[in-house]
């Protein structure tokens, strides 16, 4: 995110109220996204990122960090990551991009450790790190750009739900909801196992 986070607020259907909730209630979660503006631009990359080929793009990026996050056994769905510019105002438009919730559903101990490698390899300027309970969530910063700072961790609030807010995120172009359920590592076919640990390999070496 671009702009200083003053506080983090998500706004849901009743729906899936409870979906959600269960999933940050019980485990650690996190949101990332391999998605940036200008793939060509290395400037503020840590020594550990991912170069990106001329021929691939953001939709390519965020598959393989997907089938990476799924192959260390984390639970993960597609979200949309938004903030709005000129919030309050007349003036104010949304701007978002893809992004993946992820949960760490065998709740391994080093599971914000790993987001934070894999914030550092795709070059993002932070990723944000939701502890179980949704209480004192934070962005940490995973690059050197000006914000957050690299190792940098900012607090952002406790988990709000049902209110709009200057940052929040969907799934498609409804509310913060789980309605399509997450993506485990054993939900895929066999060959799309194997496609996910090549693409894992490549990633994490």
């Amino acid at each position: 995110m671009k702009e200083i986070l003053k506080e983090w607020k998500k706004f849901l259907t009743e729906s899936s109220l409870s979906r959600l909730y269960q999933h940050i209630s019980e485990h650690d979660t996190a949101i990332i996204t391999a998605f940036r503006n200008d793939l060509s631009d290395m400037s503020k990359c840590g020594d550990g990122a991912v170069a990106t080929e001329p021929d691939v793009t953001n939709m390519m990026r965020n598959r393989d960090l997907k089938a990476t996050l799924l192959s260390l056994q984390y639970g993960v769905t597609k979200v949309r990551g938004t903030y709005i510019e000129d919030f309050d105002t007349a003036e104010a438009v949304e701007v978002g991009e893809n992004s993946l919730f992820v949960v760490n559903l065998l709740d391994e101990p080093e599971f914000f450790d790993l987001i934070t490698e894999l914030g550092e390899k795709y070059c993002q300027d932070s990723v944000l790190m939701i502890p179980q309970g949704g209480e004192n969530a934070f962005l940490r910063g995973t690059n050197n750009s000006e914000f957050p700072g690299y190792g940098e961790n900012v607090p952002v609030g406790s988990l709000t739900m049902g209110q709009e807010a200057e940052f929040m995120t969907r799934v498609q172009d409804r509310p913060f909801t789980f309605g399509e359920g997450l993506d485990t590592y054993k939900s895929l076919s066999r060959n799309e196992r194997m496609a996910v640990k090549s693409i894992a390999k490549k990633i994490l070496g």
